[in-house]
């Protein structure tokens, strides 16, 4: 998945190709790290709160190998429907699979969860998919409530608040020819 802003460059969550683990034994790296101040994703800005805890999880020994990737913070975002600032706590898990550009095959190479290095690399940065779980882990749709109001459409009152007192008099005019047809049905 490609994500139009790249991860902070102060960023540097690099693991060993080989870490010397046993077979079948996993390798867990941790990261604390730094957050923008904000971040526009799917027409929302997100706020953040303190920093990013990445935490990593490698399995399978060779030059190929997966790596869990799991990312937490906090932050806000205005509600979608009534813009009020909604705290929410990010949470995310990703699977990728690490392997030498020598050693992709076709199918592997059009998997997004794929990820090649040079058959030479002694170590692999892990920013980039660590940014890219960030970013997927994101809300597309943040309500403060479930029974949120909203805005009121005409004069933008804050209808959790109450009524605005606008009057609803205007008719939907898709409706219209219905209305005429049959007078007597209200648009409630």
């Amino acid at each position: 998945m490609a994500t139009n802003n790249p991860h902070p460059s102060t960023w540097n969550a690099h693991i060993p190709v080989d870490s010397g683990m046993l077979q079948g034994e996993p390798v867990l790296f941790y990261w604390n790290l730094d957050l923008p101040e904000s971040l526009e994703y799917s027409g929302l800005v997100f706020s953040f709160s303190g920093n990013l805890e990445a935490r990593a999880e490698k399995s399978a020994e060779g030059r190929s190998f997966w790596v869990v990737i799991s990312v937490a913070c906090k932050g806000s975002v205005p509600c979608s429907r009534c813009l009020a600032e909604t705290p929410l706590e990010i949470i995310g898990t990703f699977r990728y699979f690490y392997t030498p550009s020598a050693e992709v095959d076709e199918q592997s190479a059009d998997d997004e969860m794929t990820v090649t290095y040079p058959p030479d690399a002694v170590e692999v940065d892990l920013s980039g998919q660590i940014w890219e779980s960030l970013v997927m882990s994101l809300p597309v749709k943040v309500l403060c409530r479930d029974d949120c109001e909203g805005l009121c459409p005409r004069c933008g009152a804050d209808l959790n608040l109450g009524p605005c007192g606008c009057q609803n008099e205007t008719l939907d005019p898709r409706l219209q020819a219905l209305k005429d047809v049959l007078p007597g049905v209200s648009e409630e």
